[in-house]
């Protein structure tokens, strides 16, 4: 179990454990008992409703991360990479036994480490309080930004959604181009409209606007930020910030703006007539 060489992904995750609040020791106990899985291309991992008793820790590939829908329908949560932990997000069936709340399927062939929940409760009741207080604050925080996310995605027109999604891909697996930033991932059209909550027809429509405009650039499946563009920054304009006078703007949203691919307009829960449009289509 423990005999796996270090990976990338193994590394992230380590520093991850460590930056909330973990003890060395403790993060080697734990990850150092886990039990690597390979899945090819587009294997499920877990599915909706099935046992939660393990946590999935990506080492290597892309994982997808869907929320089902009643209707069939399914949105694209979460695109998982190496060092990410998925599979924790549970709640209690008619059973009262803990059942996964989304489903997983590898977008490419990955490898994945299993961490029993058992053995992870085992891990914690051996704290120290101070520890397990700054583990749960670190988790509130992570638990919040969350929140916050999604908070504002709901509040965003669809196309600000789409560049949104693009400059965090191109921030978490995006490489260095001679035009910008290219994003390792091939996704298609139905993939980015899973993660936006729209059509195929209305992804490939932004995505055509965005090419006229320069932001973006195609090559074969992959898709370029284009530098200048605003897409090829980190997008920290995500956080909450403090207020700035009228005027200022900050990062990816002000050069966005420049180059008018967001209205004029605060992050806030306001919608701007464009976006209500796109989101009536």
């Amino acid at each position: 179990m423990n005999s796996q060489p270090t990976t990338p992904g193994q590394t992230r995750l380590l520093e991850l454990l460590e930056q909330w609040g973990l003890p060395k020791d403790a993060i080697a106990g734990l990850v150092g008992r886990h039990t690597l899985v390979r899945y090819p291309k587009r294997s499920p991992l877990f599915l909706q409703g099935s046992p939660a008793d393990v946590v999935f820790g990506v080492f290597n590939g892309l994982v997808k991360v869907y929320c089902p829908g009643a209707d069939g329908n399914r949105i694209l949560v979460h695109l998982a990479g190496p060092g990410d932990l998925i599979g924790y997000a549970d709640f209690l069936d008619g059973n009262r036994q803990r059942s996964q709340m989304f489903e997983a399927h590898a977008l490419t062939s990955c490898s994945v480490a299993l961490f029993t929940r058992q053995h992870v409760l085992k891990m914690l009741r051996g704290l120290d309080q101070s520890v397990l207080l700054k583990l749960l604050e670190s988790l509130n925080g992570f638990w919040s930004a969350l929140l916050h996310r999604y908070a504002v995605f709901l509040s965003m027109s669809l196309r600000e959604r789409l560049q949104m999604v693009l400059a965090d891909l191109g921030a978490r697996f995006g490489v260095n181009d001679a035009r910008g930033i290219m994003l390792t991932p091939e996704l298609a059209q139905e993939e980015l409209a899973e993660m936006i909550g729209s059509s195929r027809p209305m992804v490939s429509k932004l995505l055509s606007e965005m090419a006229e405009r320069s932001m973006i650039a195609c090559q074969g499946r992959r898709y370029i930020l284009v530098r200048g563009s605003g897409l090829d920054l980190t997008p920290q304009w995500l956080l909450p910030t403090a207020p700035r006078p009228q005027g200022e703007g900050s990062g990816l949203d002000a050069v966005l703006r420049l180059n008018g691919a967001i209205p004029s307009r605060s992050m806030g829960i306001h919608e701007s007539p464009v976006g209500r449009a796109e989101r009536a289509a």
